[in-house]
């Protein structure tokens, strides 16, 4: 098993550099052949789908991976019952959201809506991949994500090279979705026979179980792009075009702590004594900082060299922003392990009451400091906002246990009771 979920995570590694060769070489020469402004654009179009992504998926990567780790033939099942219901969610919010935005925007922003709705429709569907995840089986979902990665990648490539329209930009960005979602549906387990009364249950299940998750999940999501949104409307898509490199760099390696952490949580959901699943979250969170505080440091010092040589001198203002956007992260990958944790306690109703008071705490602070201090300001709330997430907001749940979870990480045992 610990040979199993470490080839696991190394399998979703290679995945995640494949996608930073794309962000580092290829995106960037997208960045600097469109310009800060319309790159603002595109990021502010993959910001609101990406929440409506959230909804329709009713928060499926939480429920599915867990029943998966315990019960693979009825996490099959519950996946192919509630196929339709996340498809009409999806479908009506992001009909609605193209509607709102169809009279004021330019021909050339709403090619970047359309295509992004549609690139995270297929992402939306995709459950499978959370399927792989949970069987230790990330190798399948690494090779089918790099084919739609590399089309995707050379494609942006060849339109930047040749100063080809922007509009053809649609094409990879759909494609880079829809190939590794038509792979792993051809290759999925077998449909079983479902009746219909066993779907209307599975489908209640996930209404059920999953409606607490989504106003989790989807006040998660607003509050960690409420500065893209603030920035767009405060202070317009120029500024929040650079902001965006800074938050792509910034974030870029997060998976690295989230495939430690996805791999070994299969092994805390299965463990029955509370006890030792805590020592081994313990473990996991010492790991996961420990193997991420060198990004931070990196960046520091070669940060500059790395936004002059990829995107331009257009976008140096990013390297300010990039360092504690970097720091930010680094909590971020902590609260992913202890959200996961609270998740194994099925504390699905507190984490939905955590991250809506979260996400109210979020507007003030990020509306106030993008208002006053703009691209710093942006910044600097996300790293108060994560912190929050971490520590504070978390500490209520169950007597403290995440508090112990936070104090064990100190224990070197714990970490190595993860092995």
């Amino acid at each position: 098993m610990k040979n199993r979920s470490v080839i696991n995570a190394l399998w979703m590694m290679s995945e995640k550099l494949v996608t930073l060769f794309g962000l580092f070489f290829v995106t960037s020469f997208v960045a600097k052949y469109i310009g800060p402004y319309r790159f603002g654009q595109l990021a502010l179009a993959i910001a609101i789908f990406q929440v409506v992504q959230v909804i329709a998926q009713m928060g499926c990567d939480n429920i599915i991976f867990k029943r998966v780790s315990q019960k693979k033939l009825s996490g099959v099942k519950l996946i192919y019952s509630t196929f339709f219901v996340r498809g009409c969610i999806y479908v009506v919010l992001s009909s609605l959201v193209l509607l709102y935005f169809f009279p004021e925007a330019d021909s050339i922003n709403f090619v970047f809506l359309a295509s992004v709705c549609i690139a995270c429709f297929f992402t939306s569907m995709d459950v499978f991949v959370i399927y792989n995840d949970a069987t230790l089986n990330s190798k399948f979902n690494t090779i089918a994500n790099v084919i739609g990665l590399v089309v995707g990648l050379v494609l942006r490539y060849v339109i930047a090279y040749f100063e080809m329209s922007v509009y053809y930009l649609a094409l990879p960005i759909v494609l880079t979705t829809l190939i590794p979602f038509i792979i792993r549906l051809y290759y999925a387990p077998s449909a079983p026979l479902i009746k219909l009364n066993d779907k209307i249950r599975y489908n209640k299940y996930l209404i059920y179980t999953g409606v607490p998750l989504v106003i989790s999940t989807v006040s998660m999501t607003i509050y960690s792009r409420i500065n893209q949104f603030s920035l767009s409307y405060f202070k317009g898509s120029y500024d929040l075009g650079i902001y965006s490199v800074a938050l792509t760099l910034g974030t870029a390696w997060v998976f690295i702590g989230n495939a430690l952490a996805i791999s070994f949580l299969s092994k805390i959901y299965a463990e029955k004594d509370n006890d030792i699943a805590l020592s081994k979250a313990s473990g996991l969170s010492a790991c996961v900082f420990i193997v991420l505080l060198v990004f931070p440091f990196f960046f520091y010092f070669f940060g500059k060299e790395i936004i002059q040589v990829l995107y331009g001198v257009k976008y140096l203002q990013a390297y300010n922003l990039l360092i504690i956007l970097c720091i930010s992260t680094v909590i971020t990958s902590l609260g992913f392990v202890s959200n996961r944790y609270i998740v194994k306690m099925s504390g699905y109703k507190y984490l939905s009451k955590k991250t809506v008071i979260i996400l109210i705490c979020s507007i003030p602070i990020s509306i106030l400091m993008v208002y006053f201090f703009g691209m710093n300001g942006a910044a600097y709330s996300v790293l108060i906002i994560e912190l929050l997430s971490l520590t504070i907001m978390n500490y209520f749940f169950q007597g403290g246990v995440i508090l112990k979870m936070h104090l064990g990480a100190f224990n070197i045992k714990n970490i190595k009771n993860i092995k």
